[in-house]
């Protein structure tokens, strides 16, 4: 019963700590980079000078607490002396002035010193394994001009505002504006991140995202009018919420739900084992009565009993459980957010609910069954004989089971034997097919999110994706047929990607975008007619017909984060190229990125031209090194005409970025079955000894009456199999209902992405196997222990 106990114990308070140290620690690291409220960005570039005057001026501005100017821009990579071929990892560079206090969007350098000279640059250390690099080396980068820059990595530095490299397969680096022209590029800055005040006056950071708006639009419609310069859009995202708090949700809720699981797993095993207990010791209980104990005094022998088990329990799953927390939480920091621990300790209430729970809940469920026994009378406790005699009649069941022919005899007993106590019967069943439910929906949703990621990876039929600045308009046909006469290349998409935003007349454009300039922007997707793409799973509405023009799919994100409340039939308006357009809703897709996507008709009619600026190629034998080989030769015809290439991307990167963002979570959900597994496991164990001991007398009679004790083991086996068996059929319709709406749940409202609602069959597999094989040893054992007994010893059993 201790380690039984103990095992439920250290899976609840494990998963209650790791919920609480990383919804601490996630908003703790992410403040600590003191976010931008907000980011101005220009149309074109501004005079470093010129930008920190115009920062100087905006501190100044009612209700801004800070401001400073920045930039940044993302270069293709490759290692010092490797090949000539751009590596497939880019590299996001930061910019700020070399004095720049670096008060807003701040890091913490780990090695080196900032601001680091020019031709120096400090990496983000989640990118050095990434790009392969360490301090000292040099990383060639290809500068805006087209040129091999080399630039010299001086330090690392800590920064958790970003994604972990490995996730977005890019790297980060951060360099001052006196690297800017060894880059070839003129000493300029483009945006101005500011913090905004609630309340004019105060000195921290508002949350209110409205006031954030509507202070950052007055400041930047007041740039425009005293400095004369355009500005471009307002960027404000989820106020100091981390790019991947999304994921990190998914995570605490799983966390969530899988420690109320156990906790209500728990609550079963006490239940069915006290049960066990009990009934086990009614005649000890009348022989107490018998000799004048009283009810209530029963009563208090069995609560401090259960409460010195439960202590005792406590007391070895506290430290368990600490370490079990420490090793999810740092798994979920570090391979999700890319995030240090400050403290692994988890909030003081939760050590007091882990330890009221673990004391608290197996004496809430031994009340019940100990006030029933304590008022069992002495001739009914002497009596007992482990059946209700008013219940175990000959009922349909029996006759039913006696017409049967044909079928073996002790199997039928066995079967029979299984309902002798209806209530231990309903607890046996409930605890098993608990933990058969947890550990189903927790490996099928596993499996799920796993397929979803397969079916991302099959739903690109491209092998490269090239990006690229078509300043000089090239026509769709003309990019096609140059791309078609590369050797290796089967099949060429131009498509047309292109950030917009909601349209509010009169006004700036305000977007979510969040720093990094990737996550939460929004993008207009136009796609060719003759394309390759396979419409996504879509919520409601339909996909767009060809040649259809006016009409959009939305992303689901978009219609929860950007359009909340939009429907399919609703008209819009988007900025394209600062241009308002109406469009009508056709449908609302799973696709969890923040996009839009139209027609190349429908472009053509909103905006009157089409000039493509993304080709997916598809090539004849899919291979890497035909990938690389025809990315090489796309880049040098397109920079032959003209076409400045901004990079050129296998597929394989896509995969792997997709990767990067699912398998933390797949890998969590994993952990939190198996150990759901476990504690069904034990309990399975637990109360199937139970039942076995509290029988020993009723197997002396069996030996009395000629049994021999293999067939008596044989028959308590079967009975632990029979349990076993319907706790599978009895776990498979919740299973099968908990699956879709977890599903459903993770679908709408945090992966924005189609989860299919499919039972995993590898997990019912698994579970019967461990339930049926868990039933065998759990009987097994104490069935052999209690058949070396004598018929006196057995008969004399208390």
């Amino acid at each position: 019963m201790v380690i039984a106990m103990s095992v439920t114990l250290i899976v609840f308070s494990g998963v209650l700590y790791t919920r609480g140290i990383t919804g601490r620690e996630t908003s703790r690291s992410y403040l600590s980079t003191n976010p931008a409220s907000a980011t101005i960005l220009f149309e074109r570039g501004i005079d470093a000078d010129k930008m920190a005057a115009i920062a100087a001026a905006a501190r100044k501005q009612s209700g801004i607490i800070n401001a400073a100017p920045r930039t940044q821009f993302t270069l293709q990579t490759k290692q010092e002396g490797g090949r000539e071929a751009w590596g497939p990892n880019p590299l996001q560079i930061f910019v700020a002035a070399p004095d720049d206090p670096m008060q807003i969007e701040t890091f913490t350098v780990e090695q080196g010193s900032w601001p680091p000279a020019a031709g120096e640059i400090l990496l983000e250390r989640s990118s050095l394994k990434l790009l392969n690099v360490a301090v000292g080396d040099t990383v060639i980068v290809k500068a805006p001009n087209g040129e091999p820059t080399p630039l010299r990595i001086s330090g690392v530095v800590y920064y958790p505002a970003l994604v972990p490299s490995f996730q977005e397969q890019k790297g980060y680096g951060f360099i001052t504006t006196a690297s800017l022209p060894v880059l070839g590029e003129p000493v300029v800055l483009d945006e101005l991140k500011i913090q905004v005040a609630d309340q004019p006056g105060l000195t921290i950071p508002g949350r209110d995202r409205d006031v954030v708006v509507a202070a950052t639009r007055d400041l930047a419609g007041w740039i425009q009018q005293t400095y004369g310069v355009a500005i471009r859009e307002i960027q404000v995202p989820p106020l100091y919420t981390h790019p991947h708090q999304r994921q990190a949700n998914i995570l605490l809720l799983a966390l969530l739900i899988f420690g109320l699981a156990g906790m209500f797993l728990s609550a079963i095993l006490v239940a069915t084992m006290l049960n066990g207990l009990f009934a086990q010791q009614i005649p000890q209980i009348g022989m107490m009565k018998a000799i004048g104990a009283r009810s209530s005094r029963i009563l208090q022998l069995y609560l401090l009993m259960t409460l010195g088990i439960a202590l005792i329990a406590t007391t070895l799953a506290f430290v368990p459980g600490i370490l079990f927390s420490r090793v999810f939480t740092t798994a979920i920091l570090s391979g999700v957010l890319g995030m240090d621990a400050a403290s692994l300790a988890a909030p003081w209430w939760m050590y007091v609910v882990a330890i009221t729970s673990g004391i608290g809940v197996p004496l809430l469920f031994a009340l019940v069954p100990l006030v029933k026994t304590s008022r069992t009378t002495v001739r009914e406790a002497l009596n007992d004989r482990g059946v209700d005699l008013r219940t175990f009649t000959v009922n349909r069941l029996d006759n039913w089971l006696a017409k049967l022919r044909g079928l073996n005899r002790m199997l039928l007993l066995a079967f029979r034997n299984i309902f002798r106590k209806r209530a231990r019967f309903l607890l046996s069943v409930g605890l098993l097919a608990s933990a058969g439910i947890v550990f189903i929906v927790g490996m099928s949703i596993m499996s799920n999110l796993q397929t979803s990621l397969e079916q991302g990876n099959e739903s690109r039929k491209w092998d490269i994706e090239i990006k690229f600045d078509n300043t000089n308009q090239v026509s769709t046909d003309k990019v096609k047929s140059l791309m078609m006469q590369i050797p290796h290349v089967s099949n060429v998409e131009p498509w047309t990607i292109i950030q917009t935003s909601i349209a509010q007349p009169g006004q700036l454009s305000i977007t979510r975008t969040y720093p990094d300039q990737a996550h939460s922007s929004m993008n207009l997707d136009v796609f060719p007619e003759d394309r390759s793409l396979i419409p996504p799973h879509l919520f409601e509405g339909r996909w767009l017909r060809p040649g259809e023009t006016g009409a959009v799919v939305l992303g689901q994100k978009v219609a929860v984060e950007v359009l909340p409340g939009v429907r399919s039939g609703n008209t819009v308006q988007l900025s394209i190229g600062g241009r308002p357009t109406s469009w009508k809703v056709m449908g609302i897709s799973e696709y969890s990125g923040v996009s839009v996507w139209v027609t190349d008709e429908g472009f053509k009619a909103a905006i009157g031209a089409n000039w493509p600026n993304v080709l997916r190629i598809e090539t004849d034998s899919h291979s890497e090194d035909t990938r690389l080989a025809v990315a090489n030769a796309a880049e040098r015809v397109l920079n032959d005409v003209g076409i400045v290439v901004r990079s050129a991307e296998s597929s394989s990167r896509s995969e792997a970025i997709q990767a990067g963002h699912f398998l933390p979570i797949i890998f969590i959900f994993l952990g939190l079955s198996i150990s759901m597994g476990v504690v069904g496991f034990v309990g399975l164990a637990s109360t199937m000894s139970t039942n076995v001991l509290e029988r020993t007398r009723e197997f002396g009679v069996m030996y009395a009456i000629g049994a021999r004790a293999s067939t008596v083991r044989r028959i308590v086996v079967a009975e632990g199999i029979f349990i076993a068996v319907i706790s599978i059929v009895v776990a498979i319709i919740p299973a099968l209902f908990l699956t879709a709406m977890i599903s459903d749940g993770f679908s709408k409202l945090i992966l924005y992405q189609y989860l299919a609602p499919q039972i995993s069959i590898q997990a019912v597999i698994i579970w019967v196997v461990v339930v049926v094989l868990g039933a065998v040893l759990a009987t097994l054992a104490p069935a052999s222990q209690a058949s070396r007994l004598t018929v006196r010893e057995a008969l004399a059993y208390l």
